[in-house]
């Protein structure tokens, strides 16, 4: 890509939808590519707790995330994975080199989005959303979006990759 930025897309849908079981499976499967992934969950409400087990951002840095962002309306936590100390002209570095960017959240921002829909959360999409590229959802959905179950989340990899002009590393 020719932007000083990596391609960013966001996951987003209802709370209890999967947005994070989608993101950890996509981070997986970029991962395996050998592209680098860097993820970023967006709380508005104030109320999320940083890099504790089982929560959102542990479980982006479990899935392979390179770089792991937390943004609230007041805090932005990061967290990167390192292969030895860094000394500041690394770290500087360090700050780039990304080959994609996945967040969770975001749904009024101009970028590509996944949204992800469960049955149990209620089916109707969101309402005025922009850049919808995809969505996943356990029932069939609108047809006019191309739609993937939980379980294809490789295809959906592919999808997305070929929207973004992404190529595996490996």
């Amino acid at each position: 890509m020719s932007s000083a930025f990596p391609p960013v897309i966001c996951i987003v849908g209802r709370s209890g939808s999967g947005k994070t079981t989608v993101l950890e499976g996509l981070v997986r499967i970029f991962r395996g590519w050998g592209l680098r992934v860097g993820t970023i969950k967006h709380d508005p409400h104030g109320e999320m707790q940083w890099d504790q087990p089982g929560k959102d951002t542990w479980r982006h840095r479990e899935a392979g995330a390179e770089l792991v962002l937390g943004l609230t309306p007041h805090w932005l936590w990061l967290s990167r994975r390192l292969s030895h100390p860094l000394t500041l002209s690394e770290l500087l570095r360090e700050c780039g080199g990304l080959d994609l960017v996945l967040a969770e959240g975001f749904k009024a921002e101009a970028a590509p989005k996944v949204e992800v829909v469960r049955q149990e959360t209620g089916l109707d999409l969101l309402e005025g959303l922009q850049e919808r590229w995809a969505v996943v959802s356990d029932l069939p959905m609108d047809p006019s979006v191309p739609c993937f179950r939980f379980e294809e989340l490789e295809a959906l990899a592919v999808f997305l990759a070929q929207r973004l002009g992404l190529r595996r590393a490996r």
